[in-house]
């Protein structure tokens, strides 16, 4: 049986991000972190230095200029990932625009990391205000970070809404109002979810994975997880690698 707190720690590696060992799917995972307004995690990421690593990275002999181009390709990514998670498209672009252009009167290394910090800081920002003001109320807000916190144990609408202090009445109808799905159904879609970033990413069992997420039992997992993808855990799995290997071959 795997802990408590060993499932609390496993299942936050694979909420909504793509996460490996390595290098590409560490950066995805940032944008992705950006993209879904998660402004603690991106700073902690930001706080270790990994932009300023890219000092190591040339795409110049001038090392300036190479930090300036990694913010470029990192402006142009930000900008895509947050048109995905439904910033305006003229404002994520003019944001790129206003900080490399920032970047480029830049004279030292220190300078462009730190354009690079405002840059993501801002972007980040600007999808949680965009995910908590304008598309959920705060109940709502607070009811789907309980959610995630709590993907690794059985929940129901009652204790959700106890969770947040509103009858369950009231935050049931609340809840399918503003995200278009039942409280019950929005906890299997984040399930299925995390379960498929655990089997792109990770080499967890179906059975592991069912006990990582709480499923009453393997079969039931693999059931839920063929009605909302269409195929079965260990299909979608191969598919990805089949996929990444014909990738690799071109």
């Amino acid at each position: 049986m795997i802990s408590e707190k060993k499932k609390v720690s496993i299942i936050e590696k694979y909420i909504s991000r793509e996460t490996t060992a390595d290098m590409h799917k560490n950066e995805m995972r940032f944008y992705s972190l950006v993209k879904l307004g998660r402004k603690e995690e991106v700073l902690q990421i930001l706080n270790k230095g990994a932009f300023a690593a890219n000092k190591d990275k040339k795409l110049s002999e001038d090392r300036v200029q190479s930090l300036k181009y990694h913010l470029t390709i990192t402006a142009a990514m930000l900008a895509r990932f947050c048109i995905e998670g439904g910033m305006d498209c003229n404002c994520a672009y003019e944001l790129s625009d206003i900080y490399i252009c920032k970047a480029d009167n830049a004279l030292t290394e220190t300078e462009v990391i730190k354009i690079n910090t405002e840059m993501c800081l801002d972007y980040v920002k600007r999808m949680e205000k965009l995910r908590k003001d304008k598309i959920y109320s705060k109940p709502i807000v607070m009811s789907i970070d309980y959610i995630y916190s709590n993907l690794h144990r059985r929940l129901t609408a009652s204790e959700v809404a106890s969770a947040v202090k509103l009858n369950e009445s009231y935050f049931s109808k609340l809840f399918k109002r503003e995200t278009g799905e039942s409280v019950s159904r929005y906890i299997i879609l984040r399930k299925i979810e995390t379960a498929r970033n655990l089997l792109l990413h990770s080499d967890y069992s179906c059975l592991e994975i069912a006990e990582l997420l709480a499923f009453s039992s393997q079969s039931h997992f693999i059931s839920c997880f063929k009605r909302e993808c269409g195929v079965t855990p260990l299909v979608y799995r191969n598919q990805y690698f089949n996929s990444t290997e014909l990738d690799n071959n071109i």
